[in-house]
């Protein structure tokens, strides 16, 4: 049920794209695009501690038919090529695949979807570092920042709540990282450059955000791949950085981003803003006290801070607006980016200036890395699987049932 209101969403998307939207939309309309998990996370009315991962969360649209390369975006935006048709699992260009060298990526098995839900396939043991079902960190893996400092990112734009989160963030001078998914890019050409004039940190977040354990090496290098392609063609960058859907990830997927030109970014607190529209019960209040909580904490806490939040929504755009200040009075507020120290975040080596305009750095390097299972500070929520989600701009229960059945006949 799940997968049907995902790939329908994305059929839609054109049309919401030039829908206003209002701050009741958020709790007075059925979201298009949506992140419902089973997960237990660990979000309560207080701060609570860190809990393993959970396992239960289903799965994204993926289409065991992936579409070709055909679709022509729509707007005022001139786009020099064509892409896969957003929500789909896209198909990647055969010399990207060609260009792997194929011995050099773990064995791990492609993970079976249960019910939506990825299912271990080694219980009881990790041997490929998974982070879905215990955690696992590999050394490259970004997932904290050192001690003061404050990651602060944003997953699954651009949407159409995305306007005022970036309106409040030049407010107040604050850079973020951005993690994009592909479809969304090629829907809002015109926010994804005005995020990067801006002076923010682009990310990819895949393009159909599908588990990506679950996919073929082909299908991870196409849904990463073509994210890039679009957020290059836009701005003239590629980055380097991307966070799996829902944190998926083993050494497989790893393996193969390395080759790609990836660093992994996962999270060591996860606000659980997304359950403001899908998880009935789910007070905004709590969001606002676990990052008190998190601030209060922070003088005691052994790392810094690497969040999980979104521009989904108009409740979680609004969330983020509300808890960012209480954040910097306690940390550092920085994109991933400059807590690694990276040179620059982009394989041109493009440095974004504090006014927005860039250069480029031939020199740009890896930042420090991370080992280990990612430790969690005090009082902070866990990493969970549940992260990140499509973004819900607009159309309706209806519309969604009937496009979804047409695009699964």
């Amino acid at each position: 049920m799940r997968s049907l209101i995902l790939i329908a969403a994305f059929a839609l998307s054109a049309v919401n794209a030039a829908t206003t939207t209002t701050e009741a939309a958020d709790t007075t309309t059925t979201p298009a695009l949506t992140h419902t998990t089973t997960t237990s996370h660990s979000s309560s009315k207080k701060a609570t501690t860190t809990s393993a991962p959970s396992t239960s969360e289903p799965a994204a649209a993926s289409s065991s038919e992936p579409a070709a390369a055909s679709y022509v975006p729509t707007g005022t935006y001139t786009w020099k090529q064509t892409y896969p048709a957003p929500g789909s699992v896209p198909v990647p260009k055969p010399e990207w695949v060609a260009a792997l060298d194929q011995s050099k990526i773990a064995q791990a098995p492609v993970v079976k979807l249960e019910n939506g839900s990825p299912v271990n396939p080694t219980p009881g043991s990790d041997p490929y570092c998974d982070w879905t079902f215990g955690g696992c960190t590999r050394a490259d893996d970004i997932y904290e920042c050192k001690k003061g400092d404050w990651g602060i990112t944003y997953d699954d734009g651009p949407t159409t709540f995305s306007p005022k989160l970036y309106d409040y963030l030049d407010s107040i001078n604050q850079k973020a990282t951005l993690f994009l998914i592909g479809g969304q890019v090629l829907q809002f050409p015109e926010l994804v450059q005005r995020a990067y004039k801006a002076g923010h940190e682009l990310a990819i977040h895949g393009f159909s955000h599908s588990y990506l354990t679950s996919q073929t090496t082909e299908q991870i290098v196409g849904e990463l791949r073509w994210t890039e392609e679009a957020i290059k063609e836009i701005t003239g960058v590629s980055p380097k950085l991307f966070r799996p859907p829902y944190g998926d990830i083993d050494n497989r997927v790893r393996d193969i981003a390395v080759q790609l030109g990836y660093t992994p970014v996962i999270w060591n607190y996860d606000t659980d803003d997304w359950k403001l529209s899908e998880a009935a019960g789910f007070d905004a209040a709590w969001i606002d006290g676990n990052a008190t909580a998190w601030a209060n904490n922070a003088s005691t806490a052994t790392v810094g801070g690497l969040s999980l939040e979104h521009d989904l929504y108009a409740g979680t755009v609004d969330a983020a607006i509300r808890i960012l200040p209480i954040l910097k009075k306690a940390y550092n507020v920085i994109p991933v980016g400059q807590c690694h120290g990276l040179a620059s975040v982009y394989k041109e080596g493009t440095v974004a200036a504090a006014n927005g305009t860039t250069s480029s750095n031939a020199t740009a390097s890896a930042g420090a890395s991370q080992s280990g299972v990612a430790p969690a500070a005090s009082g902070s929520t866990a990493p969970t699987s549940g992260a990140s989600s499509l973004s819900a701009v607009g159309a309706m229960t209806l519309a969604m049932a009937a496009a979804a059945a047409a695009l699964l006949a």
